[in-house]
């Protein structure tokens, strides 16, 4: 059973973003590249936030804190990452596919998101997915009759899909100066971080559900902001 519990996890929490990235990155040398440079931007952020940990002895067991600084980080790397491409955007026009394109934008945001996100599914849950090879089966806190692996591949792969919409919501925040946009982005990264806390709750029942719920919600929220401004772009185009 581990062995399949091994590749059904793993399936769960990558198989969407795997999908997304043959069916629209892998052919398009230059969204590749995007993607690559952006996981290495949020490693840099994560190198930022390991040493904040290190440094910081009093909270390094204390999650809310954590969370706090580690969010904030990814979110000034995401402003550095949109700073960079749009200086670099009128040299990735010149050799994209449609140069003049409006939408070239969006493809480098979704680009560059879907390297966040796979980079951050990759560093939280390799060491988790390896672990449910067995000996034994960690249960979730607050769903004792559920695996905590499984429980944590729905989650990774949320959040993967979370960075894809949050890096074209921000773009468009930084591009138009919507304050809002960017203080969506800021707020539901700190709410969908913070719901995770409820998997480890021994006082929640179903906490683990709930967290899921929230996510699901949050990252319809900012699917329905992508896709608005999407009809909008395309409207001035018409």
């Amino acid at each position: 059973m581990t062995l399949f519990t091994f590749f059904g996890c793993a399936l769960t929490a990558y198989g969407p973003s795997l999908a997304i990235f043959f069916g629209c990155i892998a052919s398009n040398a230059q969204l590749v590249i995007l993607m690559v440079s952006s996981a290495f931007f949020w490693l840099l952020s994560l190198l930022l936030a390991s040493a904040i940990w290190f440094i910081a002895k009093d909270s390094q067991h204390t999650y809310t804190s954590t969370i706090i600084y580690t969010v904030l980080l990814q979110e000034l790397f995401r402003w550095f990452l949109y700073m960079l491409i749009n200086r670099a955007e009128q040299g990735l026009n010149m050799v994209a596919k449609h140069p003049k394109s409006k939408f070239n934008r969006p493809g480098y945001a979704f680009s560059a998101g879907m390297g966040f996100g796979l980079m951050f599914g990759i560093i939280s849950y390799i060491t988790q997915l390896v672990q449910s090879l067995g000996p034994g089966v960690l249960m979730c806190a607050s769903c004792p009759s559920i695996s905590l692996y499984f429980i944590s591949a729905i989650t990774t792969c949320i959040f993967i899909l979370h960075h894809c919409v949050w890096m074209m919501v921000s773009f468009t925040g930084f591009t138009q100066r919507s304050y809002l946009r960017i203080l969506w982005v800021l707020v539901s990264h700190y709410g969908a971080s913070y719901l995770t806390l409820l998997n480890a709750s021994t006082t929640v029942r179903f906490g683990c559900a709930y967290a899921i719920m929230g996510n699901v919600a949050l990252l319809i929220a900012s699917t329905i902001i992508v896709a608005a401004d999407l009809r909008n772009l395309h409207q001035k185009l018409s």
